[in-house]
C-alpha cells in the first residue's frame, strides 16, 4: 500500500513539474556582429501576437514562453532569426546584416540582373502595389507608383482600359479624327511572362496573379526588345509555385461600392429661364411675353409637377408645344452607389521536380445608370507549370484565358454618348419628362429625353477574349550556359452586337410621333479575330574569372500577326423580339478588313563588371519589319551603358558603416519605331463606289487611283541619353534613385513639303519630323522599425518631362492652328485678361448702344456689354485680334499656360504593428493648366451650374468672380479663367488585420486576413467641383470607392 501511495505522489509531482515546464521566462541580449547592442529589436513568440522589444542596452525579457516554442528576432537591416527555446531561460542573439537589398534581383530583357549591378534606368515594384486595393484593373493600381510611368484614364466605366506611357512625348502623328497633327505619348511594349500583349490584355488581367512589374525606361534597358520597345517596356511576371512545397490554396474576395467622384450641380429649369431673361436685360434685349410665359410655366411645374403641367402650347398654336418640366438627369438617372465584386482562388505548390500555380478569377462590376445600366463580367484563368525533365532539360508551360462581357446602353447616333448627352443637352433633358402623361393628347409615349432613350432599351454588348499558349524549354549545357526557346500563340476574339429597337416618341408637337422610319431601328454585328505567333530563341551565359564577371545573352526573335474584321448592319427591324440582321427590311451595309505584319530580329547583350565595382553593358538588335520596303526594311540599333559603384572603392572605406551602395551610371542608345501603316510603302487602289459614268445604260463603279508613294520610307529613330545615381544607406533603411534623360526622335513619318496643286495628288509622306523630350525622375524610400515594434516605410516618387517639336515640315507658314518648330507639348494660346468690364468702361451712342472705351474688341466679340471681359492690347495696335494666327503675327494672343501634367508624384506610407497593417497612398500633379469650354460650366440658354450662377457679374454684383452669366466667353481662351489643375489626391487608404496563427490553426487554416479600404477618397484642387481633376470632360465619371476584403489560406 505504501508503495502505491509513493508511486502516486511521484506521478503527481512529475505531472506538476511538467505543467510548470510548459512555460518559462526568457531574458537575454541582442547585439550585431560588431558586438554593439541593438535597440528596438522585435522578439515575438512564433505563431502568437505576444512579444517584446530590446531596451537601450539590447536587453529583453519575455514571460510565459512555451518551453518548446520558438522566438523570432527581427530588426530592420538585419536578417531575421528564429531560435528554439528548448526550455532555456537565457538566450543571447547576434544578428547579421541583411544583404537582401544588395542581392535584390530585377527582371530585365530575356533574363534577370542584380539591382545593384544595373546600368540602365529600370524601376521595379512587387505584388504589394496591387494587393488589397479597391481597383477595377491593373492600370488604376499603378497610377503614381513608378516615376515617369504615366497612367491615363479618360473614364471609369466598367470596361475602361487605362493607357500607359513612359517618359512623355514620343512622336508626332494625327489625332483620332485623322485631321490635326499633335504630339503623341506612345505606349510602352508590354510583356507578360515573355509574351507580348496589349494594354487591354494587361487591364483584363487578375491583379492577384502578378508577382512583379519591371519598367525599362531608357534605350539601354529596352534595346534588346527592338522595334516595338522604342518607348519603354513593361515586364510583368506572374506568380509561380515552388519546388518541394505542399499545396497551398488561397481565396481572395473583394466587395466594393463605387460612387461618382463628381456630378455636375446643374441649375433647375426655372433658374435657367430666369438667367436667360436676365441676360436679355443686361445685353440690351427685351424680355418678351413668351419668355415670361415660359418662366411662369416652369415655376408652375416645379410647384405642381403633374404630367399636364409639363408642356404648354406655343403662341398661336394648338399642336406645337414646348416642354416646361423640370428634371435633373443626374439625380434620376445616376445611382448613388454601385457594386463591384471580385473573387479569386489560387492553388500553388510543387514536388522535387515540378512546381505549379493555377488561379481562377471572376469580377462583376455594375455601372452607374439607374435605367438599363451597364455591367461587365470578367473571367480569368491562369496556369504556370514548370517541370524538370532531367538534369539538363526544364520545360515551362503557360496557359491563360481572359474574357470580358460588357453590356451597356447605346445612344442613337443623333444623341451621342450618354454622359455627353446628359451634360451637353441639358435643356431638353430638364424640360422634358421621360414619358408623356396619361391624359396628354398622345399619352404614355416616350419623349426625346436622354433618360427615355436609356429606358427604351438600345443596347450594345461587347465580348473580348484573349488566350495565351506558351511553352518554354530550357536546355542547360553547363552551369554557365543555358539555351531557351519561347514559343507562343495568342489568339484574340472580339464580338459586338448593337441593337436600336423600334421606338415611337414625341418631340415638340401633338400631331405625330417620330418613329423608326425617321431614325431607323438598327442592328449591327461586328466580329474581329487575330492570331499572334512569336518565337524567341536565345542563350544565356554567366561566368566569373576571379574579379572579372562576364555575362550575356544572344538570340533570335520572329513575330507574325494576322487580323481580320467583318461587320454587317441593317435598318428597319421587323420586331424587337428578334433583332437580327436577317429580320430587317431596310438598307443593309457590310464591310471587312484584313491585314498582317511580321518582325524578325537578332539581338545581343553583353555585360562585364570588375569586382562589382566597374560595370559595362552593350546591347544591340538587328531588326527587320514587313512595314517598310526591301531597301529600308532592316536596320541595326545599338546601346551602351556603364556604371561605377563608388561605395566599393578603397577611398570610400570609412563610409561603409552607413553607406551600403553608391552608384553613378550613364547610358545612350537608339531604337527604331515601326508604328506605321502596314502597307504604307505600297501603291494601292480603293473602291470608289458609283461614279459619274453610264455604260450600257448602267451607272458603273470605279476605283480610286493610287496616291504618290515614297519608296524610301524607313524607321523612325529614338535616341536616348540617360544619367543616373543610386544610393542605399543605413543598413538598407534609405533607398534613393535619380535619373535625368533626353530623348530625340528623328525621321518621324509625316506629310512632306507642300507642292503646287497642279500636281493633282496628295503629297507623299516622308521621314521628316523631329521631336525632343527632356525629363527627370526621383524615387526615395525610408524604412525603419521603432522601439515599440512598429515597422513603417515612407516612399516618394516624383517626375517631370517636357516635349518640344524640333522640326515639323507640314507648317511652312507657322500657323498656330497646328504644330510648329519650337512648340512645346500642351501649349495654350489665349488672350490676356484685364478684368470684367463695368458701366464706366463704356459710353452710350446716339442709338443707346454701348461703345467700349479703349482698344476695339469687335474681332473677338461683335457686341460688348458691362459684365463681359476686357483683353490686353499686347501689340498696341488699338484693337484686340489674333492677327494672322501665326508665330510672326499672333495678334494679342500669347502662350498663357500649358496642359501637360508637370511634377507628377506619389507618396506612400505603410505601418505595421503586430497583426495590424495600414497603407496610405497620395497621388497628384504639381502643375497643369486647363481651359474649360464646357457650356455647363459657363452657362447659357439651356445649361448652367450654381457655382457660376451665384458668382457671376450682375449690375448689383460688380465685384463678381465670373463675368456675365451667358456662356459668352466659353470659346475665347484667356488667362483670367485658366484653371490650375494641380491636385493632391488620397488615392488609397487600407487597413488590414491578420488573425493570429493560434486562432486560424484551430480551424485548419494557414492564414486569414480582413481589410477595409478606400480609393480616390478626396482631393485638394482648384478645379471647379463639377469636374474630377483627372477628367475635365463629359465622359463616364471617375469613381470613389470603399471596399471590404477577405483573404483565406488553406
Amino acid at each position: 500500500m505504501k508503495n502505491k501511495v509513493l508511486i502516486m505522489l511521484m506521478g503527481f509531482f512529475l505531472f506538476a513539474h511538467q505543467l510548470f515546464a510548459q512555460d518559462v521566462s526568457v531574458s537575454g541580449n541582442v547585439k550585431d556582429e560588431k558586438g554593439e547592442a541593438l535597440i528596438g529589436v522585435s522578439i515575438q513568440i512564433k505563431g502568437t501576437p505576444t512579444g517584446n522589444i530590446t531596451d537601450i542596452d539590447g536587453n529583453f525579457t519575455l514571460s510565459s514562453v512555451p518551453a518548446n516554442g520558438e522566438l523570432v528576432f527581427s530588426y530592420m537591416g538585419y536578417e531575421t532569426q528564429t531560435i528554439p527555446v528548448k526550455g532555456k531561460s537565457v538566450i543571447n542573439v547576434v544578428l547579421k546584416e541583411d544583404s537582401q537589398a544588395l542581392d535584390e534581383v530585377v527582371v530585365v530583357g530575356f533574363g534577370t540582373q542584380k539591382k545593384v549591378n544595373l546600368t540602365g534606368a529600370v524601376a521595379s515594384v512587387g505584388a504589394e502595389v496591387l494587393e488589397n486595393k479597391p481597383v477595377a484593373n491593373v492600370g488604376q493600381a499603378l497610377q503614381g507608383v513608378v516615376p515617369n510611368l504615366n497612367v491615363s484614364a479618360t473614364n471609369a466605366s466598367p470596361n475602361a482600359s487605362p493607357s500607359f506611357n513612359v517618359r512623355g512625348g514620343t512622336s508626332i502623328g494625327l489625332d483620332s479624327d485623322g485631321k490635326k497633327w499633335e504630339i503623341k505619348n506612345g505606349s510602352p511594349l508590354i510583356i507578360v511572362d515573355g509574351i507580348q500583349v496589349d494594354t487591354d490584355y494587361l487591364n483584363m488581367m487578375n491583379p492577384s496573379d502578378i508577382e512583379n512589374i519591371s519598367v525599362l525606361k531608357d534605350a539601354s534597358a529596352s534595346a534588346i526588345y527592338g522595334a516595338r520597345a522604342t518607348y519603354g517596356v513593361m515586364l510583368i511576371t506572374t506568380k509561380s509555385g515552388k519546388n518541394d512545397s505542399k499545396a497551398t490554396v488561397t481565396y481572395n474576395m473583394n466587395l466594393q461600392w463605387n460612387t461618382p467622384s463628381h456630378i455636375p450641380d446643374i441649375l433647375d429649369a426655372y433658374t435657367i429661364q430666369l438667367a436667360k431673361n436676365k441676360q436679355a436685360e443686361m445685353t440690351g434685349g427685351t424680355v418678351t411675353p413668351w419668355m415670361e410665359t415660359l418662366l411662369a410655366a416652369k415655376k408652375k411645374y416645379m410647384e405642381d409637377p403633374r404630367p399636364e403641367n409639363a408642356w404648354i402650347y406655343n403662341e398661336g398654336s394648338t399642336t406645337n408645344m414646348t416642354w416646361v418640366a423640370n428634371m435633373n438627369p443626374y439625380e434620376i438617372g445616376v445611382k448613388d452607389w454601385t457594386p463591384l465584386q471580385r473573387h479569386n482562388i489560387s492553388i500553388s505548390g510543387g514536388s522535387a521536380k515540378t512546381h505549379y500555380y493555377i488561379s481562377l478569377g471572376y469580377q462583376r462590376q455594375e455601372g452607374m445608370y439607374t435605367i438599363n445600366t451597364d455591367v461587365q463580367n470578367r473571367y480569368n484563368i491562369n496556369m504556370n507549370l514548370n517541370t524538370n525533365i532531367n538534369k539538363w532539360l526544364d520545360v515551362a508551360t503557360k496557359i491563360s484565358y481572359n474574357t470580358s462581357n460588357y453590356n451597356e446602353p447605346y445612344m442613337n447616333y443623333q444623341k451621342g454618348k450618354v454622359w455627353e448627352a446628359m451634360k451637353n443637352d441639358p435643356g431638353r433633358n430638364m424640360n422634358m419628362p421621360i414619358k408623356t402623361g396619361p391624359n396628354d393628347p398622345i399619352p404614355d409615349t416616350w419623349t426625346d429625353n436622354i433618360l427615355g432613350w436609356l429606358a427604351y432599351g438600345a443596347t450594345q454588348s461587347t465580348k473580348n477574349t484573349n488566350t495565351v499558349f506558351n511553352i518554354t524549354p530550357t536546355l542547360t549545357i553547363c552551369p554557365e550556359l543555358n539555351v531557351k526557346a519561347e514559343l507562343t500563340y495568342r489568339p484574340t476574339e472580339y464580338f459586338q452586337k448593337r441593337v436600336i429597337p423600334i421606338r415611337n416618341y414625341v418631340v415638340d408637337n401633338w400631331t405625330t410621333t417620330i418613329n423608326s422610319h425617321t431614325y431607323p431601328s438598327t442592328v449591327r454585328e461586328e466580329t474581329r479575330h487575330s492570331d499572334y505567333y512569336t518565337i524567341n530563341a536565345y542563350a544565356n551565359f554567366n561566368k566569373a574569372f576571379g574579379n572579372h564577371n562576364v555575362s550575356g545573352v544572344a538570340g533570335f526573335n520572329q513575330e507574325w500577326y494576322y487580323y481580320r474584321k467583318l461587320y454587317g448592319e441593317a435598318e428597319d427591324i421587323l420586331t424587337n423580339d428578334l433583332p437580327t440582321l436577317g429580320m430587317t427590311t431596310g438598307t443593309q451595309y457590310t464591310g471587312d478588313n484584313e491585314e498582317h505584319w511580321a518582325i524578325r530580329g537578332a539581338f545581343v547583350r553583353a555585360n562585364y563588371d570588375y569586382a562589382g565595382r566597374y560595370l559595362f553593358e552593350f546591347s544591340g538588335r538587328y531588326d527587320g519589319t514587313s512595314r517598310f520596303g526591301h531597301n529600308t526594311r532592316y536596320q541595326f540599333f545599338p546601346s551602351f551603358s556603364a556604371g561605377w559603384r563608388l561605395s566599393e572603392e578603397k577611398f570610400m572605406a570609412n563610409t561603409r558603416n552607413w553607406l551600403d551602395n553608391l552608384k553613378i551610371r550613364g547610358s545612350w542608345g537608339s531604337l527604331g519605331n515601326q508604328n506605321v501603316a502596314n502597307y504604307a510603302y505600297i501603291a494601292s487602289y480603293g473602291a470608289a463606289g458609283y461614279i459619274s459614268w453610264v455604260m450600257n445604260n448602267e451607272q458603273i463603279k470605279g476605283m480610286n487611283p493610287t496616291g504618290i508613294i515614297a519608296s524610301d520610307l524607313t524607321w523612325e529613330t529614338a535616341s536616348t541619353l540617360d544619367f543616373g545615381v543610386d544610393v542605399t544607406a543605413l543598413k538598407g533603411r534609405l533607398d534613393a534613385s535619380f535619373d535625368w534623360y533626353t530623348r530625340r526622335t528623328t525621321d518621324i513619318l509625316m506629310s512632306g513639303t507642300k507642292l503646287p496643286a497642279v500636281l493633282g495628288a496628295s503629297v507623299p509622306k516622308r521621314n521628316s519630323g523631329e521631336l525632343k523630350t527632356n525629363g527627370w525622375e526621383l524615387s526615395l524610400k525610408w524604412r525603419d522599425q521603432l522601439s515599440n515594434g512598429i515597422r513603417y516605410d515612407i516612399g516618394l516618387v516624383l517626375s517631370d518631362y517636357q516635349s518640344e517639336v524640333v522640326k515639323f515640315t507640314g507648317n511652312p507658314n507657322g500657323l498656330l492652328s497646328t504644330l510648329y518648330d519650337g512648340m512645346k507639348m500642351g501649349e495654350i494660346w489665349g488672350y490676356e485678361t484685364v478684368g470684367i468690364l463695368q458701366e464706366d468702361d463704356f459710353t452710350i451712342d446716339e442709338n443707346g448702344k454701348y461703345v467700349l472705351i479703349g482698344p476695339d474688341q469687335s474681332k473677338v466679340h461683335k457686341t460688348l456689354y458691362p459684365g463681359d471681359i476686357r483683353y490686353a492690347d499686347l501689340n498696341d495696335d488699338g484693337e484686340i485680334s489674333n492677327g494672322d494666327n501665326t508665330l510672326e503675327n499672333p495678334g494679342d494672343r500669347r502662350i498663357i499656360g500649358n496642359s501637360t501634367p508637370r511634377f507628377q508624384y506619389g507618396i506612400t506610407g505603410n505601418i505595421s504593428w503586430k497583426n495590424l497593417d495600414l497603407n496610405i497612398f497620395f497621388q497628384g500633379i504639381g502643375k497643369k493648366d486647363v481651359w474649360i469650354s464646357d457650356n455647363v460650366f459657363w452657362g447659357g440658354d439651356t445649361a448652367g451650374n450654381w457655382e457660376m450662377y451665384n458668382n457671376s457679374w450682375t449690375p448689383e454684383r460688380t465685384d463678381a468672380k465670373y463675368p456675365m452669366y451667358a456662356g459668352r466667353i466659353s470659346s475665347t481662351t484667356q488667362s483670367g479663367y485658366l484653371f490650375n489643375a494641380a491636385y493632391l489626391r488620397l488615392k488609397t487608404l487600407a487597413l488590414g488585420y491578420t488573425l493570429p496563427k493560434a486562432w486560424v490553426n484551430k480551424a485548419k487554416l494557414s492564414n486569414v486576413r480582413l481589410s477595409i479600404s478606400g480609393y480616390n477618397l478626396f482631393e485638394i484642387t482648384q478645379i471647379p467641383d463639377l469636374y474630377d481633376p483627372d477628367q475635365i470632360s463629359s465622359a463616364y465619371p471617375m469613381m470613389r470607392s470603399v471596399a471590404f476584403g477577405l483573404q483565406v489560406g488553406f
